[in-house]
């Protein structure tokens, strides 16, 4: 495959229009501690495309895309914005030239109106008073444009997470206080890893529809499909350097990936294959059925006593008499649409709700009403990998060390509560080796220091240990890399292997069609059938999850 290749001068060698790049990032160098980030890194955008930004997590990109807005400084490099050099880690003077970032973690206040959070950076007045008719109409004039369904004066807190990501980029297009320094560029970062396909589909579409009147979209992601479906130029970063940039239509998938982590994935057929098209997502599908691998798989014992028992499970507005049985060595996959009480099953489970009602019983123990407290401890261990690693996963003041401890640190302290360091770091060395975790430090180095890829494997080596029977995964490879997601996948078979039993949910259809060996079907927060062997496909799911009288049967 032909590649575009982007000097140290970013000077952009193959482009077939010959345009003259609107953005330019050359020689950028950046270092956190003693972690490099990015290295002599160069690349060029041109007006009116969407480019693409790929790598592993640690690669870099998101690290370049914050450089380009000015969240950064760059330690050696420039970035010129149609040949005006801008100021390095001036979040201001990139704002004043036109740059704009949308970030992954939507940074709003759900509390407050959409109108209030779009002019929270200059809230119009009259004279002393806030002039909510301003207020409201430039919201309007700039969430409109996008979608003009959105009412400005409601709570952002209650749009859906597509519709909230919206209004994040509509802020984006948002001019100075006298009208001027409209968006010129726009670094998207991960934009679609907390969206529905549906949503996802509707943001691509704005992206499109953004670069067709001019903007220069940097559009940084880990899901391939998105990259075909969306992009014009996608440049690859590994180890924080440089490795190439291709023109979209003219590379594969393989080639891409390849690019990405240095060498060509491939492994065993998935547990339930089935056709690209019946997966779901073509190229997606295909990439995580080669990714999953079951060399070593083996069945899950039906003949044992089921690890975690649900018996009519409710919760007031949630949930509606949910029952289950998960085995030892088992991978129960959830499916579902957004809303349809997934996540909202595994906080009963853990004891996060505590207005739940009915039974949970974990290896034996009743701990349903208990608490989250209770459900650590119960039996020989239920442990979670939330959906939000960010707020609800991992501790961000701590170190690595005591993240990975934190469920077990009573039973290795000594008398009083004492601590035995010693003992600790080996068992932290021991977890950070298995897992892969790439650190600094174990002690000293804080999750915010690590790659969103690392700091999923911190969290997953947390709970995946001798000691959980029962582990719930939400959304497991939510916003991570495809040679990371091979590692997880690895993970969780080698896990299950062993008899951990396994309750997954998943909003990528390939990834819950090739790791599990049983679906549920949820929807409006009860299980609307089973799925198991060759009924598992995509058609099935969806046809479950959206069939209303499913819900009426389930509920009865």
């Amino acid at each position: 495959m032909r590649s575009a290749r982007t000097g140290r001068n970013g000077s952009v060698k193959d482009n077939p229009d010959h345009r003259e790049p609107v953005l330019v990032a050359r020689g950028i160098s950046k270092a956190f501690g003693i972690t490099q980030a990015l290295s002599d890194v160069s690349v060029s955008f041109l007006p009116g495309e969407v480019h693409a930004l790929m790598g592993e997590n640690g690669a870099g990109k998101s690290t370049l895309g914050k450089v380009i807005a000015g969240l950064h400084k760059q330690d050696s490099g420039s970035v010129t914005l149609e040949g005006r050099e801008l100021l390095p880690g001036s979040l201001d003077d990139a704002f004043a030239a036109g740059v704009r970032i949308v970030h992954q973690e939507l940074a709003q206040c759900p509390n407050l109106s959409v109108a209030e959070n779009l002019c929270l950076h200059d809230i119009p007045k009259k004279g002393f008073i806030v002039d909510f008719d301003e207020m409201r109409r430039r919201a309007e004039e700039l969430v409109h444009q996008l979608d003009p369904s959105i009412d400005v004066t409601q709570p952002l807190g209650r749009l859906s997470p597509g519709r909230r990501q919206i209004c994040q980029i509509a802020a984006s297009l948002d001019k100075d206080a006298h009208g001027q320094n409209a968006a010129r560029v726009i670094v998207f970062d991960e934009p679609t890893s907390s969206l529905s396909l549906t949503e996802a589909s509707r943001l691509m579409e704005i992206t499109r529809d953004l670069a067709s009147q001019g903007l220069t979209i940097i559009y940084v992601s880990h899901r391939m499909s998105e990259i075909f479906t969306c992009c014009d130029r996608v440049s690859v970063l590994r180890d924080g350097q440089y490795v190439a940039t291709n023109i979209v239509s003219e590379i594969d998938e393989p080639t891409l990936v390849e690019q990405m982590i240095g060498r060509r994935i491939s492994t065993p057929g998935a547990k339930h294959t089935a056709s690209s098209s019946d997966n779901g997502e073509g190229i997606e599908a295909e990439a995580i059925e080669s990714l999953v691998g079951t060399s070593n798989s083996q069945e899950p014992h039906y003949d044992q006593p089921p690890r975690l028992i649900l018996r009519d499970v409710c919760s007031p507005g949630k949930l509606n008499s949910i029952s289950l049985k998960l085995y030892p060595g088992e991978i129960l996959g959830v499916g579902g649409l957004v809303g349809a009480g997934r996540s909202e099953l595994f906080d009963a489970i853990f004891g996060i709700d505590h207005r739940v009602t009915g039974s949970i019983v974990v290896d034996g123990d009743e701990i349903c009403g208990k608490g989250t407290k209770a459900a650590i401890e119960a039996g020989v261990g239920l442990g979670y990998v939330p959906e939000d690693r960010r707020n609800q996963g991992l501790f961000f003041n701590l170190g690595i060390d005591e993240n990975i401890l934190a469920p077990i640190m009573p039973d290795i302290c000594g008398l009083f509560g004492t601590r035995k360091l010693d003992d600790e770091l080996a068992r932290v060395q021991s977890r950070v080796d298995r897992f892969q975790i790439k650190t600094a430090s174990l002690r000293e180095t804080r999750p915010s220091e690590l790659s969103g890829g690392n700091q999923q494997k911190l969290l997953i080596a947390r709970w995946m240990s001798d000691r959980t029977k029962v582990l719930l995964l939400d959304e497991p490879t939510r916003g991570i890399d495809v040679g990371t997601k091979a590692e997880i996948y690895k993970l969780i078979n080698e896990a299950a292997d062993q008899g951990l039993a396994i309750l997954l949910v998943s909003s990528e259809m390939p990834e819950l069609l090739a790791l599990s060996d049983r679906i549920l079907v949820m929807g409006e927060g009860v299980i609307k059938g089973e799925l198991r062997g060759s009924e598992m496909n995509q058609t099935n799911i969806l046809t479950l999850a959206t069939d209303e009288s499913a819900v009426a049967r389930a509920a009865h």
